[in-house]
């Protein structure tokens, strides 16, 4: 497994990523164990700083391992991330988008484990 610490003004970022791609992006109050970036996790740090520079920053293209997660959510966390920037879409849009009720999308996207990589609050 592949991971890195990015220093952020809200506070670091650990993103992990396996061979598929990344598996989790998440806050942290302390730097835990140790950094092994692969290229994906240097190019989303790349990206990360960018973004909190105020610049327009997607991250739609990077690969994500979505082993283990239920085929709803992996869904609708693809259609999050195709949501341009600047626009959003309310949990019951979405879920009618993808036959799911409001309720689900919030769990789905509260449950979330790629932060800003799937924005959760677009």
């Amino acid at each position: 497994m592949y991971a890195l610490f990015v220093p952020t003004p809200i506070g670091l970022v650990l993103a992990c990523a396996g061979s598929r791609g990344i598996q989790r992006v998440e806050l942290r109050l302390l730097e835990e164990g140790r950094a092994r970036p692969n290229r994906v996790l240097l190019e989303l740090a790349r990206r990360i700083e960018r973004y909190f520079a105020g610049k327009k920053e997607t991250f739609s293209d990077l690969p994500l391992n979505y082993e283990g997660l239920e085929a709803h959510r992996v869904s609708l966390y693809e259609a999050v991330r195709r949501i341009p920037i600047g626009q959003t879409r309310s949990y019951a849009q979405m879920g009618h988008l993808l036959g799911l009720t409001p309720r689900a999308v919030g769990a789905a996207l509260r449950a979330n484990p790629f932060f800003l990589v799937v924005p959760a609050q677009r």
